[in-house]
Parts: C-alpha cells; structure tokens; sequence
C-alpha cells in the first residue's frame, strides 16, 4: 500500500520538487499536496498529476492538524518571504511548531524538515537573519518532543537564477549578466539544484527509512554539490552558452534580513569548514548536480540561448 506524504509548500520551489517527484512512484506515495490556494494553475497542475490537494493554511493549527491525518511521512518547508511571514517574522517558527504538533497527533512516522543552522551562533551574534533564526528554532522544539525527523540543511538555491531573475541576457551586447545583491565575485556560495537534488533526498530518506530509521533520526544532512564563486558560475554560462558572462553586484535586496543574510556569506560562509558534499547524503546513494547540469537544464532554455557545450 503506497505511503501517504503531505507536502508544505507544494506550489512553490522545494515542496513542489519534492511533490512531482514523488508523484512519479505512485506505487509506493500517495501525496497530498498541502496549498493556501487549491485553486491556483500551479496546484491544479498537481492534482492532474495525481496528487491529494488539500488547503492548509499553517499558521491555523486545525488546518495543518486535518491536512496531517493519515499520513505516513511529512515533507515539512516554511516560507520566510510568505506575506504573513513578512509581516511578522516570529510567524515562521509558529508555522513550523505547528506542523510538528500535528505530526505527534497524526503519528508521522518520518518527517523531513527543510531548515537552517542558527546565523546568531555562526556569527557570535553579529549578523542575526530571521530568515535562518525561525527554522533553527523549530530543530530545537522537534528534538524536544522527540518526533522522528530528518533535518535538510538547504543551500543557496541555482534556481534563484532563473525564479530571482538575478541572470539576464542581453541581446544588444550579447552578453549574459549575473546580478546578486552583497555577494562579493569571490565568496563562496554553497549551492543546491532543489529541483533535481533536495526532491532526490528527500525521496531517498523515505525509500530508506525502514532500514536506517535509527541512522538517520534527528541527522542533519547538508544538501548542496559545491562551494562556487559568482566567477565560477559565470565561467559555467560562457562555457556553455558561448556567451561571455559578467557578474554585478547589487547595493540590496530590500530586504533586511536578506541583506544581512548575504553579509554572512560573504564573511564566514553558510556551513563553515564542513566538508561539501556531506558524505551522509553520499550514502543515500544520491547522484548530486552542479553548476554544468542546471545551466544546461534549466538557465540556458530560460535565457532562450543554445547549448554549445
């Protein structure tokens, strides 16, 4: 009988990588979509896939305490750029303590939390980033109630490439341009291909708790390929475009918290010394993608520019 999986966040980046994926293996998950707006193209693409769209709204508890019945896994991700989020930040760490809450009523036997560490112990409290503090305050709350979890420390997403607009080409100087608020051309950036890699992840956590549920509880896994520089990745477009490729960087991005976000990067990285990638994702037996693979797959097409290598 296929496992039942409720999915955050299943029209936007992370939950709907993980939704599609899983969508492709109905023999063994059901998913079940959860979406402020059932009604949106984006979650009625789902439910042609075959996905359960169900309306959850996770700052009210009885939502996510219905959407979670039933199910054998969680796919949990909160969104700090929600409206209700930015409106007020501490929003976040409700929304997340209310999805364990309702994982220990529902009897979740494996949930997977997209989360963060704490920017306020990386920095000694200089350069404190909501975007990071809500997520890594709900690790502390899912260790305390004892839920089995898995926790995805996520990377600079590739995506934000093409969804960000931050790579733009243009066609009166043939020319690519990388544009990214703070981040120095020389900063290394720890980086993900969600789409391809964090939905692989996630779907091999599930496949594989059965045998390595005691490994693999309250485990942080690091899912990023590599360390790049802004300069790498512009090297990776003129390779494979044939179009030269400049990096500018931007003043801010209006935001606060991502500024200070950005900052961080720049002076002390986003997982510090740890060895990229984290043998513990190696050992999931997931294949990982680069910066080659999300050009070619993904920013070439959006760009409209031929693939040349």
């Amino acid at each position: 009988m296929a496992k039942r999986i409720a999915v955050c966040g299943a029209t936007g980046n992370q939950g709907g990588s993980v939704a599609r994926l899983l969508l492709q293996h109905p023999e063994r998950y059901a998913v079940r979509a959860l979406t402020r707006d059932p009604a949106s193209a984006a979650a009625q693409e789902l439910a042609r896939l075959g996905a359960e769209v169900v309306r959850a709204d996770l700052t009210a508890p009885a939502d996510v305490s219905e959407a979670l019945k039933g199910c054998w896994g969680v796919f949990g991700v909160t969104n700090f750029y929600d409206p209700k989020i930015k409106d007020d930040p501490s929003s976040e760490e409700r929304q997340g303590k209310n999805l364990v809450d309702a994982a220990l009523a529902a009897g979740v036997e494996c949930f997977v939390w997209s989360t963060l560490p704490s920017s306020r112990k990386i920095s000694d409290g200089r350069l404190v980033s909501r975007i990071y503090e809500g997520k890594y305050q709900v690790d502390d709350y899912i260790r305390e109630t004892g839920l089995p979890a898995v926790f995805l420390y996520t990377g600079n997403f590739y995506e934000n490439m093409v969804y960000r607009s931050h790579m733009v080409y243009h066609p009166d100087k043939d020319q690519v341009e990388f544009r990214q608020p703070i981040v120095k051309e020389t900063t290394k950036l720890a980086m993900l291909y969600v789409e391809k890699d964090l939905s692989a992840i996630t779907k091999a956590i599930f496949d594989q708790w059965g045998s390595r549920k005691d490994e693999l509880n309250h485990q942080y896994l690091y899912c990023t390929n590599a360390r790049l520089t802004p300069l790498e990745i512009t090297a990776s477009v003129k390779k494979i475009t044939g179009k030269e490729c400049v990096y500018t960087v931007l003043p801010t991005t209006h935001v606060p918290d991502r500024d200070i976000m950005f900052q961080l990067y720049n002076e002390l990285g986003m997982y510090g010394t740890k060895e990229i990638p984290d043998e513990n994702v190696v050992k999931l037996g997931v294949e990982l993608h680069g910066i080659d693979d999300f050009v070619r797959s993904k920013l070439a097409p959006h760009l409209g520019l031929p693939v040349v290598a």
